[in-house]
Formats: structure tokens, sequence, C-alpha cells
């Protein structure tokens, strides 16, 4: 195989990590989480622009992620299953993080026949044939419903004070990763090869990394400027407009700032952003999004698909469907799809020592490295109005927040909280 020629087919895979991914992975594939303007996802699609795409996630995930589009780009979409007739398969980690030209770099610089690790992880390969198949197969047993059954036992049992093992029990892990994958990888007689690709590895990374992405997402965009037949009412002020997208059908009111000093701002089809607004830039409104009037829309916010969202908000990424209509503050938070946020609620994003935050992941508390750090809230659920989230708060799938003081740092999938601890 010539590896200078483009794959015939791109297959974007989950590992075993999605769960430091929790909440937010719970209903989603990790690569399909939202960053930057879309998702993981169609950054890495987008990127490499294939014939064909395979999306290999957990069994359980696979009618959600069907359902949402048998195509995409105007290409062919297999779940589970790489596409039939595929010649060579590329293979990329839905967790890689690059920007510019550097994952058409790496992927150009890639052996054929060749398979990339990280610490144990697998990042990338390029194979064919049976070859691919049995790769194929080998990440499917990783995220199998067996599979996905024993991590959730484990998380479980590290969740009860004192029964778990720390950081022991995931170093341990990794290194058996790192050994069945050579030994795979020996079996298959395919080359195993070290990289220094960037992976995301805890849903804080991805607050982290938004910004950059919204303006990479920006540069790669052939769009610029204001669609005719959208009309921009008097006393709107556009700062730096060269780097401001403004999308067909969208209403602008008057007296709202677009301020794309510090990075562009991209606003889809069919936005409303109601009078008195501000927006800063890097940012990315969603199609069909409502800004509230009077919003404080900071840096590093991305909102999906027909949000809702006033009050203030910074460096945080909403998941398409969400609302946060009223006054209150988030900050460095990740919010997941059909999240409610009542009025008055705020979430906390700076420990009053100014120390480091700690948050809850795949079953233990965690340092993050991160002195700002807000909350990351599940689908489905609810904050009720005037609630408050500590910095580093975890609120799972489907649950509710309903207390007169700050909540527990983690609030399990499917409870409804009425007292704080």
């Amino acid at each position: 195989m010539d590896a200078s020629k483009p794959p015939s087919a791109l297959c974007i895979f989950e590992d075993d990590r999605y769960a430091d991914f929790f909440p937010l992975s719970l209903a989603r594939p990790v690569f399909d989480l939202a960053i930057g303007v879309h998702s993981l996802r169609s950054r890495i699609a987008d990127e490499i622009n294939p014939d064909a795409l395979a999306l290999l996630c957990r069994p359980y995930l696979a009618a959600i992620v069907a359902a949402e589009g048998a195509e995409e780009g105007g290409r062919a979409i297999t779940v589970i299953e790489l596409p039939a007739g595929a010649g060579e398969v590329l293979f990329l980690n839905g967790r890689i993080i690059a920007y510019g030209s550097e994952l058409r770099d790496f992927v150009s610089g890639m052996d054929a026949d060749a398979l990339l690790r990280k610490n144990g992880t697998i990042v990338a390969a390029r194979l064919s044939g049976e070859r691919a198949a049995a790769l194929a197969s080998y990440i499917g047993s990783s995220i199998s419903d067996e599979s996905v059954e024993k991590t959730a036992s484990e998380i479980k049992r590290a969740s009860i004070p004192g029964a778990g093992k720390g950081a022991s029990a995931r170093e341990e892990k990794d290194a058996a990763r790192g050994k069945a994958l050579a030994r795979w990888a020996a079996q298959a007689g395919v080359p195993l090869e070290e990289s220094n690709v960037r992976l995301l590895s805890h849903y804080w990374q991805m607050i982290g990394e938004n910004r950059a992405c919204i303006v990479d997402d920006f540069q790669k965009s052939p769009l610029r400027g204001t669609s005719p037949d959208t009309e921009l009412f008097k006393g709107v002020e556009l700062i730096n407009e060269n780097d401001i997208v403004i999308g067909s059908d969208v209403e602008v009111r008057s007296g709202t700032v677009l301020d794309a000093s510090d990075g562009a701002i991209l606003i889809a089809n069919g936005v409303r952003v109601e009078p008195n607004a501000i927006i800063y830039g890097p940012c990315s409104i969603g199609e069909g999004s409502i800004v509230r009037g009077g919003a404080q829309i900071g840096r590093g916010t991305s909102l999906g698909r027909q949000c809702r969202v006033g009050g203030e908000v910074e460096e945080s990424i909403f998941s398409s469907f969400s609302n946060k209509q009223h006054e209150g503050f988030v900050g460095h938070s990740c919010v997941g799809s059909w999240v409610n946020i009542g009025a008055g609620s705020c979430t906390s994003d700076l420990k009053n020592n100014y120390g480091l935050v700690r948050a809850w992941t795949a079953g233990q508390m965690r340092d993050t490295g991160r002195r700002f750090l807000g909350a990351a809230i599940g689908d489905h659920s609810k904050v009720a109005v005037n609630s408050r989230l500590n910095a580093g708060a975890v609120v799972g799938f489907n649950a509710s927040v309903v207390s007169s003081g700050f909540p527990p740092k983690l609030v399990p999938s499917f409870t409804w909280r009425l007292e704080p601890e």
C-alpha cells in the first residue's frame, strides 16, 4: 500500500477511556461530544474527508448514532462495522485533538500496515483486509456490553469510601491495556509504533481546548461575513468584523455588541440575538439558538443547536437543545443536551483559596490541574431555580438538583437531590 494516498475509508472509534468523560459520555460516544463549532467527530472527518466513514462505539449507543444521520457531508456512514468492500482503512481515535494541518501531516506521515499507540492506547492505524477487520473487532471488545458492565461495576466499587485503589488501580489498568495490545499486534503481525499525538483524557480538558477549537474551525471554514439575507438591526456594533461570520435568517437586535477582538464569532443560521446582548469571541452560536436580551456570552463559549441562553456564560460548552434562559452565571462548564438550568442558578468555577479544583471522574475524586472549573451536567438533567453548584460539581444523567444550599459535588444519575450535605 502507498501511505501517501488517502485511505478509502475512515474509522473513528472510541476506546475504554469513555468513563473518564462521564456523565457527558453516558448517552453519546466520546467522539460525538461537542467542542468548537461542532464535535470531535466532525473535526476529524472534515479534516480527512474520506469517501466512507465508519463509527465504532459502545453497542448500546449504536442505534442513537445511526438514527442521528445515515450520511455526513455526502458520505455514507456505518456504525459498529466497517464499510462493505472497503480497501485501506484509516483508524483514528476519537479523542484526538489537533489544529491547523497537524492531523493531515500526522496521517500522511503514517506507515502503511502499522499501528500507532500512546501509553498502551491505540491512537491510529492504516490497515486493510483481514487486518482491518481484526483491529475493528479488537477495539470493539474493549467497549462491548460485557466490558461496559464490568466498568460500571468497577466505578460503583470505587465510589464506596475506602474501596477504591486510586491512582494505583488506574496505573495497573493502563499497564494491562498496553500488554494486551502488544500481544494482539504480535499475533496479527502488525508492527507497533509510538506516537506523541495529543488525546483528550477528561471532560475538563475539552473546556481548556474549546477556545482554540473555535478559532481553528473558523480558520478552516470558507464562510466569511454576513449572509445576504440577514439584516442587522440599527445600533448593532461589530468589533473586528473580518472575524465575524453570521449565517442566513439571523436576527441581531439593536444594542447588541459582537466583539471579535480576541477571536472569531460564528453565528449559525436561524439564530436570534435579542437587544443589548454582548458576545465576545472566540464564540460559536449553533443553528436556531436564542441569546436572550442583555446576555453576556464570554470568550471560549460554544452553544449547540436550539439552545436558549441568557445571563452570563463564560468558557463553557452547551450541547444542543439545552436552556439557561435567565440571569445567573455558568462558567468553565460542560452542559449536556436537553438540560434546563433555572433562573438565578449559578456555578462556582474558582475555589475561595484559589487552589486547583478536584472533580469526580470514573468513580473517584481526581485532581484536575485546573484553577477554573465549573460543573459537568449530564443529558436531560434539571437544575432548579436559585441553585448553586460548587467548583468541579458533577450532575449525572437525568438528575434533578433541588436544594436550599450547595448540593454535594456528585449528584448521581436519576436522583432528585433535596438537601445539601
